[in-house]
């Protein structure tokens, strides 16, 4: 345990090309408070959501919710664009394009449960997302093997973000060369680009982008610019979490695995769930109509009735004696 300490706090372990930190010149943070007042004011938005530590429970996100996240996206990204154009990063390779999609290898790590949600809306319409899904899984579960391989603690199943182990089984997954599944292998274009994980939108790799596979002998030479969000705004975003209380994994793939398994439960309850049965109604009498008279209730009604009614002609009975004979006389 001891060595393992002093490896840790001595030994050079494997950085990967988004763990690398950007500090934000004074000058460009004071020129982007709008930005920044506009993502706080979406997280805010989000946090006033009433019934938002409901979602674990009810499998249903609040009414309002995905409009405030997208609100808290689109923030976001114009922090992102706002700091790269005053730090001169408009020609830097980004992931989910076909200039930096090598950078698509290693998985994205630090993904929250609103952008998990949001990601998760996109691709539950697209006719391959079974095939999708399927894929996210198989590799969340891959690289969560690669993690344990590498971890010495007592429970596997207990490992701490800052963890040497996560660090190199991400490196160990990055090199076995899989493409995000998220991305179109014809195209090299991210297909969620619009609400795509927050580690991908704040990447620019400023070396060459042919280094950040993890296969290529540069990798560990890519020199990166990752702008993060601010520091207020990352604690904001952690206590929604927290509200939430989703358990999403904050690995990309195996926190798409945990919203597949927890819509399917939502599902599965919906047709397990016995159908109210309808409350008996009591007879009621048919209406009237044009053949059934309506009751009449005052005598002048009555009489008024009876005069519409055709009467039957009354003739006097025949007397034989007084009948005359119409015969003609001949």
């Amino acid at each position: 345990m001891v060595l393992a300490l002093f490896k840790r706090l001595l030994g050079r372990r494997p950085k990967m090309p988004r763990d690398q930190i950007t500090r934000i010149p004074r000058a460009v943070r004071k020129a982007t408070e709008p930005q920044v007042a506009a993502i706080q004011a979406a997280l805010d938005e989000l946090a006033a959501l009433p019934g938002l530590a409901d979602i674990a429970l009810n499998k249903r996100a609040p009414k309002g919710f995905y409009a405030a996240a997208a609100r808290f996206v689109a923030a976001y990204d114009a922090y992102v664009e706002a700091v790269a154009k005053h730090m001169n990063l408009g020609s830097a390779a980004r992931p989910g394009t076909p200039e930096g999609f090598r950078c698509c290898y290693e998985q994205p790590v630090g993904v929250s449960g609103v952008e998990a949600l949001l990601i998760y809306r996109t691709i539950r319409p697209w006719r391959d997302f079974a095939d999708v899904a399927k894929r996210l899984a198989e590799l969340g579960e891959a690289q969560f093997k690669e993690i344990q391989q590498r971890h010495t603690g007592k429970d596997p199943e207990k490992i701490a973000m800052t963890d040497a182990a996560v660090e190199d089984g991400r490196a160990a997954f990055a090199r076995r060369g899989e493409l995000c599944p998220l991305l179109d292998p014809q195209t090299h274009r991210c297909r969620v680009w619009d609400v795509r994980p927050n580690v991908c939108r704040m990447h620019f790799v400023v070396s060459d982008p042919t280094g950040s596979d993890a296969r290529e002998p540069g990798f560990d030479k890519v020199v990166a610019r990752n702008i993060r969000l601010p520091v207020r705004q990352q604690v904001a975003l952690m206590q929604i979490e927290k509200r939430m209380m989703l358990g999403v994994a904050p690995f990309l793939n195996a926190g798409q695995r945990r919203c597949c398994s927890s819509a399917r439960g939502r599902r599965s309850r919906r047709s397990a769930s016995p159908r109210r049965a309808s409350p008996p109604t009591a007879s009621r009498p048919p209406r009237p109509t044009a053949t059934t008279p309506r009751p009449r209730n005052s005598q002048g009604a009555r009489a008024r009735a009876a005069a519409r009614e055709p009467q039957e002609e009354v003739r006097p009975h025949a007397d034989p004696s007084r009948q005359v004979d119409r015969r003609p006389v001949p």
